[in-house]
């Protein structure tokens, strides 16, 4: 006679009650049961990670540079001559320049190449930026004029010639600017401008032994104002392109005569404008003190 199994029997009553208990947990549960599982559900689930976003980096403009620049410079310039204002030198010359036979006006452009180099440091906070800057360029700007006179009565033919030449240019000069985007800046500059500069004059009445000159070379001091903007193409390396105004003041210089006996006791003044418009392009390498700065997300 085969043997019946009373503990299987006993789990599937365990088994069908447990269903039974379930199943009226739900009926008093109501419609609210099935949103309580799927909470449960869904809690179980593992959320997906959000894709992280790339790094930004952002161009830090602290820090100190050293850099090479050319460019070119010009200026209109008109000097004043006339004679001394002692009582000898306008009795022997006044009557030259009242009749035409010699000018009292010259007029020519100055203009040539310049190239040097410049030093500086910035200082970054938010978009702004703030520096100093020094430089120094060799110059070719120079421009003369030559007049000759003939055919005024009285008067021997003359000839007349000036000019000037500004060797070098240096500036020490403040620069205050903003970060449109992070890699430009784009800034006002201004402070002390140096250059030096070398006049000169011929002037002569062949015909009656009558000569008067200038040659000098001067160092002198003014200001200058500008603007520019400047980009960042590389971590340490950026170029620029710049306009500087550079007025150097004016000089008056006495000459020198030479000839005849009357013409020794005598001077001309003429006086000489130093006011430039320059205009060039840089490259800078920055000293990285201050890394550029990674906004993570």
């Amino acid at each position: 006679m085969l043997g019946f199994d009373h503990s299987k029997r006993r789990r599937a009553t365990s088994h069908s009650a447990k269903r039974a208990l379930a199943t009226a947990a739900l009926i008093a549960a109501g419609p609210n049961a099935g949103i309580a599982i799927g909470a449960a559900s869904a809690a179980d689930m593992a959320v997906k990670a959000r894709p992280m976003a790339a790094p930004v980096v952002v161009y830090s403009w602290t820090g100190c540079y050293v850099g090479a620049n050319g460019g070119y410079g010009w200026e209109k310039n008109n000097t004043n001559l006339r004679p001394s204002s002692d009582a000898v030198s306008q009795a022997f010359w006044s009557p030259a320049f009242v009749a035409g036979a010699a000018p009292s006006t010259f007029g020519y452009t100055a203009d040539g190449g310049l190239a040097g180099g410049q030093v500086g440091c910035n200082y970054q906070t938010g978009k702004f930026v703030v520096g100093i800057e020094g430089d120094i360029d060799w110059s070719d700007i120079r421009g003369s004029q030559s007049i000759d006179t003939a055919n005024v009565p009285g008067f021997v033919p003359s000839f007349f010639s000036t000019g000037q030449s500004l060797h070098w240019l240096a500036t020490v000069r403040g620069r205050v600017g903003v970060t449109p985007v992070d890699p430009l800046l784009l800034y006002v500059t201004g402070g002390v401008a140096f250059g030096d500069v070398h006049y000169n004059l011929n002037f002569a009445f062949p015909g009656t032994n009558d000569f008067q000159s200038i040659s000098s070379s001067n160092t002198e001091t003014g200001w200058t104002i500008g603007a520019g903007a400047e980009w960042a193409f590389a971590n340490s390396w950026s170029v620029k392109a710049e306009y500087l105004y550079v007025d150097l003041g004016n000089r008056s210089l006495v000459s020198i005569p030479a000839g005849s006996a009357a013409n020794l006791a005598t001077t001309l003044t003429e006086n000489f404008q130093n006011r430039y418009n320059i205009v060039r392009v840089g490259l800078n390498y920055k000293f990285n003190w201050a890394s550029p700065v990674v906004a993570k997300y």
